[in-house]
């Protein structure tokens, strides 16, 4: 029964069906409105129409405006879905895709409506899934970013291990590296001390300054709830720096982000990092132990200190077994910072290799001159005692104020001070003879300079 209702009704009939009954039915008005015309005007004595009445008449009209009003309505329910369907079609097209038509109709408006939003959802996927992909590609272009820098900074920290720049400049720009390559966050690196074993503050990025005034942590000290408690912070990864294959020291990496865990590359970055830090430490003991081993001073061509000693130790021992004498002269410039304040550096280095040079036409093939340090200059007579020591220095002394300042094109006289030591007249080892020059040299000065003292 209700599917023969549902047949017998409008509702499943499809818009040009109904469109035609609409049609229809609104024709009836004009139909009926011609024949009263053609009955009153043109056949008005017919007896066609003589036996309807008042109420006859009154029944056909009502009839008609029924079906004329039968006819509106059926076609406003068709013209008002499609008209909800095209502004809502038009606010979809506006931008927002949340929007969907509530239509339910059996017809072909009932079906538009379905389409509509069944392409709406599609769209509303592929621009969650568009949206996915664009932060796949954020995330994709930020890792590229980070590692681009990475292996700038990595070039550049290559550039100054291989220049030999000072460590503690290496160390903290591999430091703020670090903490530029991991979004900013704080980065410490603390390098063991060789004696005490503490672990100590190398360089950090990122780390307020009272936190590290005087951090020092024991082996034991140094785990990552301890190191972020101190350090302030909630993340935090550590990664050990070795140099010759023994540990000297950790590099500690953290933040205080929330729900944040250092990502497997991440840990994997940072051991790169690690092991610059690893070749930056082992390059710079290698260079000391080169500086150490050097026997040659840089910027006059004199044997160093480093020889010098050994050498004077080596000689004193040759004489106690011998029992000959080897004479040590401390040779010192006078007024040589106020030389060198006055006229540079350049000149400066010209009168250290002119004193050089003064001194090594000074003495024979068997005796030894070296540069101490800064102004300071050494010359190791073996075989001579005091006396033909001190006549040397005396020969020294004459020759560098007689021709030291034309040379270099000085206008105030350069002299030097020099005191003379013996073996084993004034010691028996070198700590002894160089102790007793120095004091000479002191002395020489207080009493006006330019002058051997014995």
């Amino acid at each position: 029964m209700l599917n023969l209702l549902k047949d017998m009704s409008m509702v499943p009939k499809g818009l040009r069906y109904k469109t035609m009954i609409a049609f229809s039915l609104m024709s009836l008005i004009p139909i009926l409105v011609c024949a009263w015309l053609i009955i009153t005007y043109i056949f008005p004595n017919t007896d066609l129409f003589s036996g309807l009445t008042l109420g006859n008449i009154s029944l056909i009209l009502f009839m008609a405006i029924f079906i004329s009003i039968l006819g509106l309505y059926i076609t406003k329910e068709m013209i008002d879905p499609v008209i909800k369907i095209a502004e809502d079609a038009k606010i979809i097209a506006g931008g927002d895709i949340t929007r969907s038509i509530n239509i339910n109709r059996e017809d072909e408006v009932g079906d538009l409506s379905k389409s509509l939003n069944i392409m709406t959802q599609k769209i509303k996927e592929n621009m969650e899934e568009l949206k996915a992909y664009g932060e796949k590609t954020k995330l994709i272009n930020r890792e590229i970013n980070k590692k681009v820098l990475a292996l700038s900074g990595l070039l550049q920290i290559g550039n100054l291990i291989s220049s030999s720049k000072e460590l503690n400049k290496t160390l903290s720009f591999i430091i703020q590296r670090v903490s530029d390559v991991e979004n900013d966050s704080a980065s410490l690196l603390m390098i063991a001390d060789e004696s005490s074993k503490d672990y100590a503050v190398a360089a950090s990025h990122n780390i307020e300054e009272n936190k590290l005034l005087g951090l020092k942590l024991k082996q034991h000290e140094m785990t990552l709830d301890n190191l972020a408690k101190k350090l302030g912070l909630k993340n935090i990864v550590s990664l050990p720096v070795t140099a010759f294959g023994k540990i000297c020291g950790m590099l500690i990496v953290g933040n205080s982000e929330k729900d944040f865990i250092f990502a497997d590359d991440e840990k994997e970055l940072l051991k790169v990092f690690a092991k610059q830090i690893s070749i930056a430490v082992e390059n710079d003991t290698l260079v000391r132990k080169t500086k150490e081993l050097s026997i040659r001073d840089e910027t006059t061509g004199l044997y160093n200190y480093n020889y010098m000693k050994t050498r004077l130790a080596e000689e004193i021992r040759r004489a106690l077994a011998y029992q000959r004498p080897c004479g040590y002269l401390l040779v010192d410039v006078d007024d040589f910072k106020n030389f060198y304040t006055a006229n540079g550096e350049a000149k400066s280095e010209a009168l250290l290799k002119e004193v050089s040079s003064i001194l090594q036409c000074s003495v024979t093939e068997i005796d030894r001159v070296c540069r101490l340090r800064d102004d300071k200059f050494v010359v190791i007579l073996p075989e001579k005692n005091k006396r033909q020591s001190a006549h040397v220095a005396e020969e020294i002394r004459k020759k560098i104020e007689d021709g030291l300042g034309k040379s270099i094109r000085s206008d105030k006289k350069l002299t030097v001070s020099i005191g003379v030591s013996e073996n084993p007249i004034d010691g028996s080892a070198a700590e002894e003879l160089m102790e007793k020059a120095e004091r000479l040299v002191c002395n020489a000065k207080s009493l006006g300079k330019n002058r051997v003292a014995v």
